[in-house]
């Protein structure tokens, strides 16, 4: 239940500077046929990244210690992920009160390559921005940051 508010009081904080700079999101293909995404750092010390779920654009603020992969309302309607406001079940507590939202699972999540199907998600009434928690984060081979980059780098993605 802590883990859940956390991953609510992320989101809000991150997103309140997170769309006012812009992502830079590099995909190279490493010399063993595997892939790699590199993001930068943002100013206000977060990493971003442009991702398409179920073929959709979606911008995501990176938390590797998150235990969920969220999306908004509204990032979650573009990417045709239906869900039903009177079955939201209760989430957690965040900084503005009750959080509360519907589990749903992604036909796709796409960052710069790395795919993964069937990564399972929460939709958050309420949310402001999208979070690439750990449903996706713990598939991929390798996590590196150094200074102001994160590589993100799998070999089953090539």
């Amino acid at each position: 239940m802590l883990e859940r508010a956390l991953l609510i009081v992320t989101v809000a904080g991150g997103a309140a500077l997170g769309f006012l700079w812009p992502t830079d999101t590099a995909r190279t293909t490493g010399s063993d046929d595997s892939v790699e995404v590199t993001l930068q750092r943002s100013p206000d010390r977060h990493f971003y990244a442009e991702a398409e779920v179920n073929g959709k654009p979606v911008r995501f603020l990176v938390d590797t210690g998150a235990g969920e992969l969220a999306l908004t309302e509204e990032d979650a309607a573009r990417a045709g992920v239906r869900v039903d406001p009177d079955k939201y079940e209760l989430l957690g507590h965040g900084a503005s009160g009750l959080v509360r939202g519907q589990y749903v699972e992604l036909r796709q999540v796409d960052v710069g390559g790395i795919r993964e199907s069937g990564t399972k998600a929460v939709v958050v009434q309420g949310a402001n921005m999208s979070l690439l928690g750990q449903p996706f984060l713990e598939t991929i081979d390798e996590i590196v940051i150094r200074k102001d980059e994160m590589v993100l780098r799998d070999r089953k993605a090539a």
